[in-house]
């Protein structure tokens, strides 16, 4: 059962319209995504794969990069801190961010990196909606120089002032592997600053952050407990509270919404607004931990944020690709639940 009902959405109107020009920093794995298409029509003699034939081509930022379109999607200055290579797809990616609105000023570059992207094979045959069949990455995962992380480090520093929240976007490309986290919270923890981290595989490592938005399998994946039912939920919750020494958690559920849990407070859950069946998921977590920040940066509480990324995520997971969404959609949203809730405020 959800604790939090239709009424309490009547919050998020003017927790939105906070977010412009609120100033986030986003620091993480930068990642060039790209999405080759293709018609499929026969099987190779060579091998028992399909052949495709290539229709076209585009491009979008991924990881910590597709954090930063949200926060500057939702009305937020974006500042992308973060390591690439000098290379053609760093080069892209920039020229991306940028175009998108988000400060690159943050990002370092080094010759003989290589900068990380992700190729998605999407073919079906003429008549059919495509589908991806292979991805490949491109990606070295080692651990930063020690110049490299004192390069980032200043950068970061140098960034921090008049920032209401910074992100830590966590993609296990070898960003966080060395002591840049920790040195980022102190630093970020030492201005009062909340800090945001969104990790794939290492959610542990991010001790001291103010408040962290995993997903259900990757949060029982930190606390080592299985999940599939609210028991579970809460022991990992519990857990990981804990563990990171954090003010909140916030888990979000796919179809079954978030939960927000709070030391020495109850846990609260919400379902998620509009269809519960997704169209696709790519980058939602992106869209979640923005929407947080931005929040946060705006001076409001985790049951505010908790609200308005549930908003948001649920425009972003019903267009394909990695997509974003920005107050004006977020706004028709909120008034499609006045409507449903019979023409009362929002």
């Amino acid at each position: 059962m959800n604790d939090i009902t239709i009424d309490d959405y009547r919050c998020v109107r003017e927790t939105v319209r906070a977010w412009k020009g609120r100033k986030v920093l986003i620091a993480g794995d930068m990642i060039l995504d790209e999405y080759l298409y293709g018609t499929t029509d026969r099987v190779s003699r060579e091998a028992p794969v399909v052949i495709v034939r290539y229709d076209g081509s585009s491009w979008c930022p991924g990881g910590a990069a597709n954090a930063a379109t949200n926060v500057a999607a939702l009305g937020g200055k974006a500042v992308a801190s973060g390591v690439t290579g000098r290379d053609d797809t760093a080069k892209r990616l920039g020229e991306m961010l940028r175009s998108s609105g988000v400060n690159t000023g943050g990002m370092v570059a080094a010759a003989g990196l290589m900068t990380t992207s992700k190729t998605r094979v999407l073919a079906g045959d003429f008549h059919a909606q495509r589908q991806q069949i292979v991805r490949i990455d491109r990606e070295s995962c080692a651990p930063l120089s020690q110049s490299m992380e004192k390069r980032l480090l200043r950068s970061i520093e140098k960034r921090l002032p008049g920032c209401g929240a910074v992100i830590l976007s966590d993609y296990g490309q070898g960003v966080f592997s060395g002591g840049v986290a920790k040195a980022i919270i102190e630093m970020a923890s030492a201005s009062g600053i909340p800090l945001i981290a969104d990790s794939r595989f290492g959610l542990t490592g991010f001790r001291g952050i103010t408040t962290a938005t995993p997903n259900e399998v990757e949060a029982a994946e930190a606390a080592g407990i299985d999940p599939g039912s609210d028991d579970a939920l809460k022991k990992m919750g519990r857990k990981l509270l804990r563990a990171l020494q954090s003010d909140s958690l916030l888990i979000t559920r796919g179809r079954l919404g978030m939960a927000l849990f709070r030391p020495r407070r109850k846990t609260l859950k919400v379902g998620v607004v509009g269809s519960p069946e997704a169209t696709d998921v790519t980058g939602a977590g992106d869209t979640v931990v923005s929407a947080v920040a931005l929040t946060l940066a705006a001076g409001a509480g985790m049951q505010e944020a908790m609200l308005a990324a549930n908003v948001a995520a649920s425009i972003v997971v019903m267009k394909r690709g990695t997509a974003v969404t920005g107050p004006d959609e977020i706004l028709s949203r909120l008034d499609s639940i006045r409507e449903a809730r019979g023409g009362g405020g929002s």
